[in-house]
């Protein structure tokens, strides 16, 4: 057997698959190893950033929900806002029709007045022109004697 040439192959390809084995393993491992170890930093890195991506979501979530309730509260204040407006408008109109009215109603009772005025001057002057009228036909049918007594009977009356 040990002039075998087949044993010593044998042999020497045992011995260079165990030498090669240690060699191959340490390096299959280290490769391994390695891999893993880049493996498990990658995957560290990513539950962080993962962490980091839940924190930064929390916060917008956060963010959103006061930037609605910010936006709930100027469209409250908006609302009030606008019903004080409306509300001190309607009053302004209110006051305004009234003021109008007021004057209204004053412009009608003068120029009511004005023509109560104008019918008693044109009253008045219809009655004097009949007056006139009846004076002027009693004078002309009276005589001269009569004129003077009646003159006379009109100044005693008014200085007594």
């Amino acid at each position: 057997m040990l002039e075998d040439p087949r044993f010593w192959v044998a042999v020497s390809f045992f011995a260079f698959v165990m030498l090669a084995y240690k060699k191959v393993a340490g390096f299959a491992v280290r490769a391994l190893d390695e891999r893993s170890a880049k493996i498990k930093q990658e995957l560290d890195e990513a539950r962080r950033l993962r962490e980091q991506a839940e924190q930064v979501l929390a916060q917008y979530k956060q963010k959103q929900s006061e930037y609605l309730q910010e936006a709930e509260q100027i469209l409250a204040n908006a609302r009030r806002d606008a019903d004080l407006m409306r509300n001190h408008t309607e009053e302004e109109l209110k006051g305004i029709l009234e003021t109008r009215m007021k004057h209204a109603l004053d412009r009608i009772a003068q120029e009511e007045s004005h023509a109560i005025a104008d019918v008693r001057n044109h009253v008045v002057d219809i009655a004097l022109a009949a007056a006139r009228t009846l004076i002027v036909d009693q004078v002309s049918t009276m005589s001269q004697e009569d004129l003077v007594k009646l003159a006379l009977t009109d100044i005693e009356r008014k200085i007594h």
